[in-house]
C-alpha cells in the first residue's frame, strides 16, 4: 500500500543525482496513466506542475508549487496517484509531498545563530502555522492582492443596459420565465434560488438575467451582482490557480457576492475541479440565503457530465421554461425592435417575418436589422416583395443532400440504435420513439409524403405515419427540452448530408 507524508522533514535536499532521474522517471509514468484516467484540466493543473525531487529508500519525494496545491493534491487526488504509482512500481513507495517554502526551511540547531524572520508569500493552513512558528517566521499581515483581469469584477460594468426588463417582450410562451426573473430581481434570496431558467438557443435567456443584475441594483445600489458565463467561471477558476489567488476568487464569490448570475452552466459538464469549486460555492451563498440565478439549454438532470450532486441542488429552487415565442409574441418583438431602430416597416412585412423565423428570437432580430440596413442605405420604406427579396438568402433552407437512409442512420446513431431497427418491426419504446423521430425529419425536411414515409418504414399505413407525426408535434408542444433535441438531430442532418 502506498503511504502518504505531507511533511517535509524526509526532503532529501543532498539527494544523489540519480535518485531525482529516478523520482522524474517514476513521476512521469504515473503522469501518464493518470492523463488517461483524470479530466484534462485535473491533469494539467494539479499533476503536470508537480516536481520530482528524489527517490531514495523506496520514498518519492515531489514538490508542489504552493502549500494550496499540495493540500488540494492530497486531499481530492491522493488515491489516484497511489493507485498510478503502484501500478508503475508494483511495490510499496512512500509519497511525500511538499511545497516550494519547505526547500527553504531548516531548523537551526543550538550551534547556528537564528536567521531573521522570512516572509512568507501567503498564509497556510494552521497546521503550518504551527510549523511555522517552531521555525521562528513571522506573518506580516499584508492585503490579498487580486487581479481584475482574472475575476470578473462586482461593479456590474459587465451588465448590458439594454437588457432591461423594459426592453424584453414577454407572452404565454415567456410569462412563467419573465414573473420569476422580475420576482427574484425585485426580492433576491427571498424565494426561487436558485432560479433556474431554461430554453432554446435565442429565446431571451441571457436577457433576463441581466435584466435581473439591472433591477437588483437599481432597487439596491449597495447589491453585488456578479454577472457571467460557465466558461468564463472556469477560465477564472484555471487563471486563480495559476496566479495563486484561489483564496481571492473564493471570497470574492462566496462571501463578497449577493447575486450570482451563471448564464449557460451546462459548460461546466465533464470539468470535474471547476464543478466541485462551483457546487461548494452554491452551498456557502445558498446557505447565507443569497441569490442564485442560472441558466440552460437542458434541464438538469439532462445536462450529461454534471454531477448529481450539482443537479440535485440546481433542481431544489424553481425551474422555469422559456418556450419559442407564438406568432402573436413574434410580431410584438419586431414592433418593440423596430421601434428601438427608429424605422417603420408595414404590418405585412412585420408579420411575413414573424411567419418564416419561428425558432429563435435573436434570428428574428437578425432579419429586421437586415432590412432596417437596407432601409436606411436607400431611404425608402421596404416593401413586402423586398422583404422577401432581401431576405431569401437568410430565410432559405439550405438544399439537403440528405436521403431517408442519412436520416435513418443520424437518428439510429443517436439513440444508440441500429439502422436497421428504424425501418424493422421492433416494438420496443426506445426503438418506436427514435421511428417516430425519423419518421417527422423525413416530413420536415425532405419533404416526403405519408405514404413514401410508411414504404419506407417496414411498409407501415399512411394513418400510422400520421399518427407518429402528431406524437411528436405534441411532444415538442410540452417539452422544450426535446425541441432542442429534435434541432440538434436535424443539425446533424444536415452537416452529414453537406459533407457527403
Amino acid at each position: 500500500m502506498v503511504a502518504i507524508k505531507e511533511t517535509s522533514e524526509h526532503l532529501a535536499l543532498d539527494a544523489p543525482e540519480n535518485s531525482k532521474d529516478e523520482a522524474a522517471e517514476l513521476l512521469n509514468k504515473a503522469r501518464t496513466i493518470l492523463k488517461r484516467r483524470l479530466s484534462f484540466f485535473v491533469w494539467q493543473g494539479f499533476f503536470e506542475p508537480l516536481t520530482p525531487l528524489s527517490l531514495v529508500d523506496k520514498v518519492l519525494v515531489i514538490q508542489a508549487p504552493t502549500s494550496f496545491h499540495r493540500n488540494w493534491v492530497i486531499d481530492h487526488y491522493m488515491n489516484e496517484l497511489n493507485a498510478s504509482v503502484a501500478e508503475v512500481c508494483g511495490e510499496d513507495v512512500r509519497i511525500d509531498i511538499t511545497f516550494c517554502n519547505d526547500l527553504q526551511k531548516k531548523l537551526p540547531t543550538k550551534k547556528e545563530k537564528v536567521k531573521p524572520a522570512k516572509i512568507i508569500p501567503e498564509k497556510n493552513a494552521e497546521l503550518e502555522n504551527k510549523n511555522i512558528k517552531s521555525e521562528n517566521i513571522a506573518i506580516p499581515p499584508s492585503p490579498v492582492r487580486i487581479d481584475a483581469t482574472v475575476l470578473p469584477l462586482l461593479s456590474n460594468t459587465n451588465l448590458n443596459t439594454s437588457y432591461s426588463f423594459d426592453a424584453f417582450v414577454h407572452g404565454p410562451s415567456n410569462q412563467m420565465g419573465y414573473a420569476a426573473a422580475t420576482s427574484v430581481a425585485d426580492y433576491p434570496g427571498t424565494q426561487f434560488s436558485p432560479l433556474f431558467l431554461f430554453g432554446g438557443v435565442g429565446l431571451g435567456k441571457t436577457h433576463l438575467l441581466h435584466a435581473i443584475g439591472l433591477r437588483a441594483k437599481e432597487k439596491n445600489p449597495t447589491l453585488k451582482v456578479v454577472y457571467l458565463s460557465a466558461e468564463q467561471w472556469v477560465n477564472s477558476y484555471i487563471q486563480a490557480i495559476r496566479e495563486r489567488q484561489f483564496d481571492s476568487f473564493r471570497n470574492r464569490y462566496r462571501n463578497v457576492c449577493d447575486i450570482l448570475l451563471i448564464d449557460d452552466i451546462q459548460f461546466l459538464a465533464g470539468k470535474d475541479a471547476s464543478q466541485d469549486e462551483f457546487f461548494h460555492t452554491f452551498n456557502c451563498l445558498h446557505e447565507a440565503k443569497k441569490q442564485i440565478v442560472v441558466t440552460s439549454d437542458k434541464y438538469p438532470h439532462e445536462i450529461s457530465g454534471l454531477e448529481e450532486r450539482l443537479q440535485t441542488r440546481l433542481s431544489w429552487g424553481l425551474i422555469a421554461d422559456i418556450k419559442p415565442p407564438e406568432i402573436e409574441t413574434r410580431i410584438a418583438i419586431l414592433h418593440k425592435k423596430a421601434e428601438k431602430l427608429a424605422i417603420k416597416f408595414s404590418d405585412d412585412v412585420l408579420h411575413y417575418l414573424a411567419a418564416n423565423v419561428t425558432s429563435s428570437v435573436r434570428e428574428l432580430e437578425g432579419a429586421l436589422v437586415r432590412l432596417a440596413a437596407c432601409s436606411s442605405l436607400t431611404k425608402e420604406a421596404i416593401t413586402l416583395a423586398q422583404s422577401k427579396e432581401i431576405l431569401a438568402p437568410v430565410l432559405k433552407k439550405k438544399t439537403l443532400v440528405a436521403s431517408w437512409q442519412k436520416v435513418c442512420e443520424v437518428v439510429a446513431t443517436y439513440y444508440d440504435l441500429r439502422t436497421s431497427d428504424l425501418i424493422g418491426q421492433a416494438r420496443q419504446r426506445q426503438v418506436v420513439f427514435a421511428r417516430q423521430v425519423a419518421m417527422a425529419c423525413c416530413r420536415s425536411l425532405l419533404s416526403m409524403s405519408l405514404p413514401e414515409i410508411g414504404r419506407v418504414f417496414g411498409g407501415r399505413d399512411h394513418s400510422t405515419v400520421l399518427s407518429s407525426l402528431r406524437k411528436i408535434e405534441e411532444q415538442k408542444r410540452n417539452d422544450v427540452s426535446f425541441q432542442s433535441i429534435l434541432l440538434r438531430i436535424e443539425s446533424k442532418i444536415g452537416t452529414s448530408a453537406s459533407s457527403s
